[in-house]
């Protein structure tokens, strides 16, 4: 039985790098509300989409999806339909599958310089999914970026706008330009991901959080702001900077089960 409602939430939860489980009824014996086949969507926050019988088994089920995401791991689950809350009383039994999708790590790189080209593979030698956004063709191609998942060339503080970022998303900003490295920052306002950071000499860190004092922005939302970018390991090549940045990332990011 399909529900094109939990799918359709499946694909945007997917699209956006959030968790969730697909809860899918594997088998039914006796009296039961629902068919094989049915399914529901847990989101990370425990609520709902779709059905798979209601009462006391989709509650268990919701639980036991909880945990099956905090540990990434798949369950089997046997529910008895005889509903202790009076919820409906069936007879029956039902095998549940909990298939848990975890957050897909997104790296966002704005600008496909020399930095980026290192950076997009150490990324993705790491798990991340890794897109690359630049405003000049030349530049961002498959060919430059062969380890990439998605190039995206345009303005780009009107990509930044429609920009969602997952929970363990990472944000690097290296455009090479002050003013548009700003201006893409600032569009963030209010949606900083776990990390994000942007290239900077000292002195143009100082200009960024002046202007960012100015903007509104929280003490505590500039502290996030990872500028000058990068662990200090005395880096100077292009490689040996995005070496100290992805170092940096995984740092701030911590280990991933």
């Amino acid at each position: 039985m399909i529900n094109s409602e939990v799918w359709i939430e499946a694909g945007q939860l997917a699209a956006q790098g959030q968790m969730f489980c697909i809860a899918v009824l594997s088998h039914t014996k006796g009296s039961v509300p629902r068919r094989a086949g049915s399914t529901m969507l847990i989101r990370s926050d425990g609520s709902t989409i779709g059905t798979i019988g209601g009462g006391s088994v989709e509650r268990q089920a919701a639980e036991e999806a909880l945990q099956a995401m905090a540990s990434g791991e798949t369950r089997t689950q046997e529910y008895d339909l005889i509903d202790p809350d009076g919820d409906g009383i069936c007879g029956g039994k039902v095998t549940v599958l909990l298939l848990p999708q975890m957050a897909r790590m997104t790296l966002h790189l704005f600008g496909a310089g020399h930095v980026a080209r290192p950076l997009c593979k150490l990324a993705a030698m790491t798990g991340y999914a890794v897109t690359v956004y630049d405003e000049i063709d030349d530049w961002a191609t498959p060919a430059n970026f062969p380890e990439s998942t998605h190039i995206q060339t345009g303005d780009l503080t009107e990509i930044t706008t429609e920009l969602e970022t997952g929970p363990l998303d990472a944000v690097v900003i290296l455009t090479g330009s002050h003013k548009l490295d700003l201006e893409i920052l600032r569009r963030f306002k209010d949606n900083l991901p776990s990390y994000i950071g942007v290239i900077a000499s000292r002195k143009k860190a100082a200009f960024f959080r002046k202007n960012l004092v100015e903007d509104g922005w929280s003490r505590e939302d500039i502290k996030r702001i990872h500028t000058p970018i990068g662990l200090d390991i005395s880096s100077r090549t292009p490689s040996e900077i995005a070496v100290s940045i992805i170092a940096e990332i995984m740092k701030e990011r911590g280990p991933v089960e």
